[in-house]
């Protein structure tokens, strides 16, 4: 059996970061195979404060952040700041240096990925992201992908966003699905998967004991059992998305390689998630920027119950649709004497090109097997994709998009159906 000694990543942004090693050989075999999955890392109102105010924490040891209360140009004036990480050699790395060598070789020259591979090569080192964004909030994640935006909410409008308002005009769809399946709780726990199952150990502390989940789709993986009661949901999705969730924009970047943008963003995670009433889920990060968060609301008790993420709070609705960045430090709040149940989709962040999302489903694969067999096999997937991916370009360039060095994008034909693997 393979070693798998590896550790949380992060990669830092273009201001102010801490980069935190992890302190053990135990936690540093965990931790790799948290890479990009909904984690938890809860936070102390003290230590919230004292970041603010520039004193040490357990998220800024040295005080690096300094006191940045009520100074709208920190960022403009302070530099980037590393706490000092031990270099972790090779030998030692076990099955994390298989991984990196196995990614050089499906990643590289027009395939490169470096994004990607910075934030797997700072989970190798034990390293985090932690920024204070003055107005914003604290952004804390152990996987990290540097330059894409952050901020605490999207508004449904935003570009990337486009399939997010036909979730939310066919909202009705899912909440009468949804009221369906629940006047039938008996079938729901013979036909379905670990229904309304409790947070998982490490995210209990945050959750707490009573908030539960329905799951529809994991790591891109639909549950066969559960999409069973949920099939006009299921196939809702499935219809948006389309061509593995694509229409194609071809951009140039300085380089004069071509990148492949994607105006939809793919789930990776859908799940109903019930919150009880008169309970509240404790501040905690995702742990992940490149991944966010989309609720729908489905049975809310609207104007009692609320999403803090960072310094912004929004409240649920019914058939409406919040999009947040959960790397954020997030909290939630039910006041209400009823449970609230809404539909969380947890899917790619829109800045993340095409190449980079078959990079990070390299990483998840090979992560989650942590075999040999199953490194060669996550390979061999990526291999496929990113023949598909540049198939794809190819078809674009013949019909319009300029070969991979213009602007334009791929329409389809009218009549055209949409492609599904």
């Amino acid at each position: 059996m393979m070693e798998k000694h590896v550790v949380r990543s992060l990669r830092h942004g273009d201001y102010h970061v801490t980069m935190q090693p992890r302190d053990s050989a135990r936690s540093r075999a965990h931790a790799i195979r948290q890479y990009g999955k909904h984690t938890k890392t809860c936070a102390q109102k003290n230590d919230i404060e004292a970041l603010a105010g520039g004193q040490p924490t357990a998220w800024d040891p040295e005080g690096l952040l300094g006191d940045v209360t009520g100074d709208t140009n920190h960022l403009a004036k302070t530099k980037r700041a590393f706490a000092e990480v031990p270099t972790v050699a090779p030998e030692e790395r076990g099955f994390g240096a298989q991984v990196e060598a196995a990614f050089l070789d499906v990643f590289a020259g027009v395939n490169a990925s470096p994004r990607v591979l910075d934030s797997f090569q700072r989970l190798c080192r034990g390293e985090e992201y932690v920024h204070l964004w003055p107005g914003k909030g604290v952004q804390r994640a152990g996987s990290f992908m540097e330059g894409l935006t952050a901020e605490p909410f999207h508004d449904i409008g935003e570009k990337g966003y486009e399939w997010l308002k036909d979730v939310e005009n066919h909202a009705d769809v899912i909440r009468k699905e949804f009221q369906a399946a629940m006047k039938d709780p008996g079938s729901m726990l013979v036909v379905g998967n670990r229904v309304w199952a409790k947070a998982a150990r490490d995210e209990a502390v945050s959750y707490g004991p009573n908030w539960r989940t329905l799951v529809l789709q994991d790591r891109g993986v639909w549950d066969e059992s559960n999409i069973k009661l949920f099939p006009k949901t299921h196939k809702l999705l499935l219809d948006i998305q389309g061509m593995d969730g694509l229409d194609i924009i071809l951009l140039v970047d300085s380089t004069n390689y071509y990148h492949i943008f994607l105006s939809a963003a793919p789930t990776l995670e859908v799940f109903f998630a019930r919150q009880d009433g008169k309970t509240g889920i404790k501040s905690h990060t995702d742990n992940a920027n490149f991944i966010q968060t989309t609720h729908l609301g489905i049975d809310v008790p609207e104007g009692e119950c609320w999403i803090k993420v960072g310094e912004h709070t929004r409240e649920w609705m019914n058939g409406k649709i919040i999009i947040c960045d959960t790397s954020f430090m997030h909290e939630t709040e039910n006041a209400s004497e009823n449970d609230r149940y809404v539909l969380i989709m947890r899917h790619w962040h829109p800045e993340v090109t095409a190449i980079e999302k078959i990079a990070n489903e390299f990483l998840f694969a090979a992560l989650d097997n942590g075999t040999d067999t199953g490194l060669v096999a996550a390979q061999k997937h990526a291999l496929r994709k990113i023949k598909g991916l540049r198939s794809a370009s190819s078809s674009a360039a013949s019909n319009g998009g300029g070969g991979g060095f213009g602007g334009g994008s791929l329409k389809k034909k009218p009549g055209q159906k949409k492609r599904r693997k």
